[in-house]
């Protein structure tokens, strides 16, 4: 209770009710439909797609999509206006209960304008990471709807199959069988993550690749970070480009509002930080202390999820506790409504 009336105390009372009240989407049950969608770069190949379906068919989900998903136009799935066109064709179809992104890549912020986000009117499970991470802020800022960041189809298989790991802690938490406690656990390693600044906070778990974020400020998908508990990932960015990134957040006052930051896996390898440390330049870890460690909120290192296998998931918008000293997140809600049985 202690820790409760600490963060309520946090809040303006006006803003109570933001913390309190969030529309979810109902949680997935077997014999639902998931429908694909690729918002960002195509699939590999018909090949692999059909594949990567197959595996998914397994979890006992039904799968639906459109043509769109096999387009292919250089670096994108298809044109601006059929991705956008399908992203919103699949929010507004009622017998899909997901809506799952089958890659990342590059060209969700191309659609962004294309879509009308008025006309999203009720939450789906929205599941996807990287550059899914545009769709994500602006289903958040415009919509009010949380989204899950967790594996994209066609990137976690492992020999044709689905990443276990991965996807046992993502279907747990969309069906709603993992509603509170620890997102950190078996069989991901709990003593993994670092403790960069101790303490405890409390916030909306909001967030996803530092890159894309970065994108989007000054456009009017840029979500209102303020209170929240930030996660952060990124794939390819040296420790001096990592350095850019957080200063201009820090420069635009974004970081200074955030209750704690959850820093994922940046893909920052041991030969890395070798050959960083052998001619003198900073190592991404004296990065993130050096950019975030005056803020004076709890910032928490290494955690598994990211351009990784196995990857935790993360829901986008529940309310959530970084306790850096316990080297964990604990959700404090669910992000998907229970269903009703209708025996009930």
């Amino acid at each position: 209770m202690a820790g409760l009336r600490k963060f309520f105390g946090w809040l303006h009372p006006n803003s109570l009710t933001y913390y309190l009240c969030m529309k979810k989407p109902a949680a997935l049950q077997p014999g639902d439909t998931i429908r694909l969608i690729a918002p960002s770069s195509p699939p590999k190949d018909r090949a692999s797609l059909g594949k990567a379906i197959a595996a998914v068919k397994t979890l006992g989900f039904r799968i639906k999509y459109s043509d769109t998903i096999f387009a292919h136009d250089g670096y994108l799935a298809g044109s601006d206006e059929e991705r956008a066109k399908d992203f919103q064709a699949a929010f507004n179809d009622s017998k899909a209960k997901a809506v799952l992104c089958v890659r990342g890549g590059f060209g969700a912020t191309r659609i962004l304008s294309l879509v009308d986000w008025d006309e999203i009117r009720e939450p789906k499970i929205f599941l996807g990471f990287s550059d899914i991470t545009a769709l994500s802020c602006a289903l958040w800022e415009k919509c009010e709807f949380p989204s899950f960041s967790g594996p994209v189809l066609t990137s976690d298989l492992v020999n044709e199959k689905l990443e276990a790991k991965s996807w046992n802690h993502t279907i747990s938490l969309l069906t709603g069988e993992k509603t509170t406690g620890v997102l950190v656990e078996e069989p991901f390693n709990p003593v993994q993550p670092i403790s960069l600044v101790p303490g405890e906070s409390f916030g909306r778990l909001m967030g996803g690749n530092l890159s894309m974020i970065c994108s989007l400020l000054g456009t009017p998908w840029f979500p209102n970070f303020g209170k929240s508990i930030l996660f952060l990932e990124d794939i390819g960015e040296s420790p001096y480009r990592v350095d850019r990134h957080l200063t201009q957040l820090l420069d635009a006052g974004v970081l200074q509002t955030v209750s704690g930051i959850a820093l994922g896996d940046f893909r920052y390898s041991d030969a890395q930080r070798k050959n960083d440390r052998r001619r003198g330049l900073q190592t991404m870890e004296s990065v993130f202390l050096d950019r975030l460690g005056g803020l004076g909120v709890p910032v928490l290192m290494n955690l598994p999820f990211g351009h990784i296998k196995p990857k935790i998931t993360l829901p986008f918008g529940v309310v959530t506790i970084l306790d850096s000293e316990r080297h964990n997140l604990i959700l404090q809600e669910s992000g998907v409504e229970p269903v009703e049985d209708e025996d009930d």
